[in-house]
């Protein structure tokens, strides 16, 4: 073999490796996306019915606005983690001609 045809060898190794561990990484962000999309409808459906996460029981309404403000900022800041995750995840998927398997945001 040349020494030109080493090289490329080399290369296409690398690029293979390298697109390999790519869609490897999009895989375990898609599944991670997944989860914290169903464990935030979980969350949605028990604020909704106003049901404990922990016991499944009722949830007496308290006045405590700290605490519910401090839910409402942490549930703002987890949306904008989940919009970002998903954009990073729509940009890997583009980059190796995939597409997500549900609709967009």
């Amino acid at each position: 073999m040349s020494a030109q045809q080493v090289k490329f060898w080399f290369q296409n190794k690398r690029t293979f490796s390298k697109g390999k561990m790519q869609r490897c990484h999009t895989q375990n962000r898609w599944v991670e996306n997944e989860r914290l999309k169903t464990e935030c409808q979980a969350i949605m459906l028990a604020m909704q019915n106003n049901t404990c996460l922990k016991c499944r029981g009722v949830m007496v309404q308290t006045q405590d606005t700290s605490e519910r403000q401090r839910l409402y900022t942490e549930n703002m800041r987890l949306k904008e983690e989940l919009l970002h995750s998903t954009a990073y995840l729509k940009e890997g998927l583009r980059r190796n001609g995939m597409s997500l398997p549900w609709g967009c945001y």
